[in-house]
């Protein structure tokens, strides 16, 4: 009896050591993100391109990584510079109906560099600023929880909205990671955010991996 005691006491021990590693792991996201504009933003420009040139900036996509480990969201912009060129003929209406040119337009997009720490817990993150690390509080968001609802990469998300900075800010998030995390300096919702739509900024997860390797130092 005492022997079977003891290896039962050993299979638990064993078993809890496994659900403690498999908790230790994170879990991580690409994003990708382009810029989400009218055409009268471009209004710089000559008339008869703005439409290309804002089908060009809109294709740009830039790329964003966010890794989870329990409370704390590792997130990371890595500074990108890209260029969508259109060569060949360029059509547009003009006063007198259709009108082609034979121009080449090329239109590019700078990513900076972000490298942030947020903190579930205490809703705050950290930042490194002048090589000093500096901890900021992340808004309080009163979300509204619609009906609508999509599938994205595999995981049901569902809609919420709220004020962030006075624009309106519309997220998709999903309750079946079982954690809580935003990109960026987005505030925190019930779940993971996997897709947003915030000013000029859109957002879309294309990749969850699971069990990655701990972060350590990341700032």
């Amino acid at each position: 009896m005492e022997v079977k005691v003891k290896k039962g006491l050993l299979v638990i021990l064993i078993s809890l050591g496994f659900f403690q590693i498999n908790a230790q792991k994170a879990i991580a996201i690409l994003y990708e993100t382009h810029t989400n504009l009218k055409e009268d933003a471009l209004k710089g420009l000559p008339a008869y391109i703005r439409a290309s040139a804002l089908k060009q900036l809109q294709s740009i996509k830039g790329e964003s990584f966010m890794t989870i480990q329990g409370d704390k969201v590792y997130f990371e912009i890595k500074p990108q510079e890209k260029e969508e060129t259109n060569k060949g003929i360029i059509d547009a209406n003009g006063t007198e109906g259709k009108v082609f040119f034979a121009k080449n337009l090329s239109v590019s997009r700078q990513y900076r560099s972000v490298k942030l720490i947020k903190d579930y817990k205490t809703n705050t993150y950290i930042e490194k600023t002048n090589n000093n690390l500096q901890t900021e509080k992340l808004p309080i968001v009163e979300w509204i929880f619609t009906n609508k609802k999509k599938v994205i990469i595999g995981y049901t998300c569902y809609e919420a909205i709220g004020q962030f900075n006075d624009l309106q800010l519309v997220v998709y998030f999903t309750k079946e990671l079982k954690v809580i995390a935003s990109p960026n300096k987005l505030p925190f919702v019930n779940g993971v955010v996997l897709e947003y739509n915030y000013g000029h900024t859109y957002g879309k997860a294309v990749k969850v991996k699971m069990n990655q390797a701990l972060i350590a130092n990341f700032l």
